[in-house]
């Protein structure tokens, strides 16, 4: 939810400072929808796997494989396939390590940080 509050400020920021310093309204939608979406894919490689909700919230996405920040790749992918496949990729959380679909699939883990 704090990431979605995130995603959500930087969409209303870039259209209120676009508009108000005059660029192209279609530009300037298309602006904030970029970097909306850049924010929700690519949040969890930010320094140290972490969005700005899983800072506050002490969380972190790791590499399974080798214990260091999701790599760009890995959190791309474990994030783009949240939207096509939120339920059942929310249901893979009741399993044994608790992953998600996509961090099985791109061997990512969530640990307290």
């Amino acid at each position: 939810m704090i990431d979605l509050f995130v995603s959500f400020s930087i969409f209303t920021l870039v259209l209120w400072v676009g508009l108000e310093i005059g660029i192209e309204k279609e530009l300037v939608r298309a602006t904030a929808v970029t970097a909306t979406v850049s924010y929700y894919l690519f949040s969890d490689c930010l320094p140290n796997g972490q969005s700005v909700g899983k800072k506050l919230l002490g969380i972190a996405v790791i590499s399974a494989r080798t214990g260091k920040k999701c790599n760009i790749f890995q959190s791309l992918f474990r994030n783009v396939i949240t939207p096509f496949l939120g339920f059942i990729d929310s249901i893979f959380i009741l399993g044994k390590k608790r992953q998600r679909l996509g961090d099985k699939l791109v061997r990512t883990v969530v640990v307290v940080h």
